[in-house]
């Protein structure tokens, strides 16, 4: 089956009986009802219909489900995946309006009943890149637009589906830097702009970004900045409008 030359595309149901297995060709899977319990590489977790799951090709994977389930799955040849867009680590996002969109011309093809393969080539490019969209891991994404408010590595490992110990290694790869240390520099550098760009006090700048007290806002700019919250203001005008 790694040899076909086209996408294949098939409505699945999966039973509570557990396979693992791994192959040449990469996966969507897109759910229609139901759920399945999936663990691909390091990440293991639950779909249901609002969540897809791409798996790349050679990545071992284990599934099952205990309850009615149908999913849509791209069989996808390895030839049409790049591996420097894609990863080789698995890619789950949320079913989007986009993804819905997707979906419904994926089965409508399938409904003509004819030969799907040629058409669905064609709409790969745009699914690729949907995927390449979503190939920012969720967790980094969450602490740029939730910087302000408590964040721990427990929560943003289970965003990646990972165990606490596993993601603070995966995410020392991912970035250069630990869970903590990156979320203390996006802080720093909206603080920053906080102090260039508005005459907010310090204090007020130090809970807008997910500060409880003005000294922990000091201490990370002397940290960091070897001056403190005040200081930079000087040395930075402030640019109002």
């Amino acid at each position: 089956m790694d040899t076909f030359r086209d996408i294949i595309a098939e409505r699945r149901t999966y039973t509570a009986n557990k396979h693992t297995h791994s192959h040449g060709y990469g996966q969507l899977i897109i759910p229609l009802q139901g759920e399945l319990q999936i663990t691909a590489g390091p990440s293991s977790m639950m779909m249901n219909t609002d969540t897809l799951l791409y798996v790349p090709p050679a990545c071992e994977h284990t599934y099952h489900s205990v309850v009615r389930n149908e999913f849509l799955v791209l069989d996808i040849p390895h030839f049409m995946l790049s591996s420097i867009e894609l990863g080789d680590r698995g890619i789950s996002c949320p079913v989007n309006n986009q993804w819905k969109g997707i979906r419904y011309l994926i089965l409508s093809e399938l409904e003509r009943q004819s030969e799907h393969g040629p058409a669905l080539k064609e709409l790969f490019p745009y699914i690729s890149h949907c995927l390449v969209q979503e190939q920012k891991p969720r967790s980094i994404q969450y602490i740029h637009e939730h910087y302000d408010e408590p964040l721990t590595v427990q929560k943003l490992a289970e965003m990646e589906h990972y165990n606490r110990s596993y993601y603070s290694d995966w995410f020392l790869k991912e970035t250069g830097k630990t869970p903590s240390a990156y979320i203390q520099e996006v802080r720093l550098s909206k603080a920053k702009e906080l102090l260039r760009d508005t005459n907010l006090s310090i204090l007020n700048i130090a809970v807008q970004v997910g500060l409880e007290h003005q000294s922990s806002l000091t201490r990370l700019f002397q940290q960091y900045e070897r001056v403190t919250p005040s200081q930079f203001r000087k040395l930075n005008p402030a640019r109002l409008s």
